[in-house]
């Protein structure tokens, strides 16, 4: 028995060892050509490539999507289960012209366009702007100008800062000299004569990305087939794909995005009017509410990476804009316990060996070198409120409600928690008896 014991010890000892080492080995590199992909996904624009391995591409019907062939390296990464294309390794693009079929006839034939994205909100903003030809140009052209403008503002003002820097030493030397004299003065004289410390510029706050050159595809809803056609006449190998364009079930419908405030990197979607809001004991929740639209759930998956999963008989709310002129509304029956603003927020880390954070309200003036973490309506649920059902709503106007913003949200008690751990504990009782039973029949 102590020998099996051994063997079977060292035999799943090497087959740990073993698959250790197939892990550690450097991935299988094949050159191969992908579709990298800039695609609209309902708000904005967002990259990623379709290997040789997915067969399908999925857009968004009757928006400008920009696709392009180039030839890559790619290796599978088994930790994400997908594959990754090396294109600082190798970046080859494929010239040719995009066809694009229906019913085996070819409907279009495009020639690469220039094209960039405006993002007025900066370029991690939530919502891009696509254009091509001369505005994408003419665009680009806006914030290089504007990027230009701010350096020379940025250099002037290092100028004036350091001009400042002597004023005030000077004003400072002036006023000890005075007072030592004997003169007094006034804070108003003090203030009214005192040099004025330059402001610092802000940067632009739009961006522009640089023109590039991709096929651009705009396309109603509907099933088709593209390729490369080559110069010299032939269809680019491996260049096939099938092409589904797609477009909402449902739109305009209303969505929250809850952030617990122990725990304000977990968020929590609620999308759905008939979904339930819990929340326990004293607890605190930041509301983001945003207009949503509903897609098939396979289609917009593999719109957002063409080898992510999906079910096509599923349906899944995707935020398109946030909500922002509204008031949210924290009622019981007909009674409103709340009122709430939306208000930026801060997530400051506390120092120390426990690592905390703590959430602040963002004051632009004193965290004039740090932006907002985010921003949401702070609801607060005191631990005084009785087990009840409640619910919020946003108010576009008083008396006037946002179409589908209605939550309910339930507030469970931990009083009687313990209960709970009684009942996990009974399976296990039970399990127990049935042992020493069994045991003492055997005996």
């Amino acid at each position: 028995m102590r020998k099996l014991t051994i063997f079977l010890t060292i035999t799943i000892g090497w087959i740990f060892c073993l698959a250790a080492l197939s892990l550690a080995q450097a991935p299988i590199l094949r050159e191969q050509l992908v579709y990298g992909l800039n695609v609209f996904n309902g708000k904005g624009y967002g990259g990623g490539f379709a290997p040789y391995t997915e067969d399908t591409i999925y857009l968004i019907a009757d928006k400008d999507n920009t696709i392009s062939a180039n030839i890559t390296l790619v290796y599978f990464w088994p930790i994400t289960g997908k594959y990754v294309a090396g294109f600082q390794a190798l970046n080859e693009k494929v010239q040719g012209t995009l066809e694009i079929l229906q019913g085996g006839e070819v409907i279009k034939a495009l020639k690469k366009e220039d094209n960039s994205l405006y993002y007025p909100e900066g370029y991690w903003g939530e919502s891009a702007i696509f254009y091509q030809g001369e505005e994408a140009h003419a665009y680009f052209e806006k914030f290089t100008q504007a990027i230009e403008e701010y350096y020379k503002q940025i250099s002037e003002f290092y100028t004036a800062q350091t001009e400042y820097q002597k004023n005030i030493n000077e004003f400072l030397n002036e006023i000890k000299e005075r007072r030592d004299k004997g003169e007094e003065f006034t804070v108003e004289e003090i203030e009214k004569s005192i040099p004025r410390e330059p402001k610092q510029p802000t940067p632009p706050i739009f961006y522009v990305t640089p023109p590039k050159k991709d096929y651009i595809i705009n396309l109603p809803l509907g099933r088709y087939k593209i390729r490369i056609r080559a110069e010299d006449g032939t269809i680019v190998q491996d260049s096939e794909k099938e092409l589904v364009t797609f477009t909402s079930r449902r739109t305009g419908g209303t969505g929250y995005e809850i952030i617990p405030g122990n725990r304000w990197t977990r968020r929590e979607a609620c999308d759905d009017p008939s979904w339930l809001i819990y929340a326990a004991g004293k607890n605190t929740l930041y509301f983001s509410p945003f207009i949503q639209d509903e897609y098939n759930e396979l289609y917009y998956n593999k719109l957002l990476d063409p080898q992510n999963p999906g079910r096509e008989e599923k349906w899944r709310w995707v935020h398109i804009q946030a909500i922002k002129d509204v008031t949210l509304l924290f009622s019981k029956g007909k009674e409103t316990l709340q009122r709430i603003v939306r208000v930026p927020y801060y997530v400051e880390q506390i120092p120390g060996p426990e690592l905390g954070y703590e959430i602040v309200e963002f004051n632009p003036e004193e965290m004039f070198d740090r932006q907002a973490t985010f921003e949401g309506y702070k609801l607060d649920l005191a631990p005084t409120l009785e087990k009840a059902s409640y619910e919020i709503n946003l108010e576009k106007k008083e008396g006037e409600f946002f179409q589908g913003s209605r939550r309910e949200v339930r507030l469970v008690k931990k009083e009687n928690a313990q209960s709970l751990y009684i009942l996990s504990i009974f399976p296990l009782l039970v399990g127990a008896v049935v042992f020493v039973t069994r045991r003492r029949k055997l005996g």
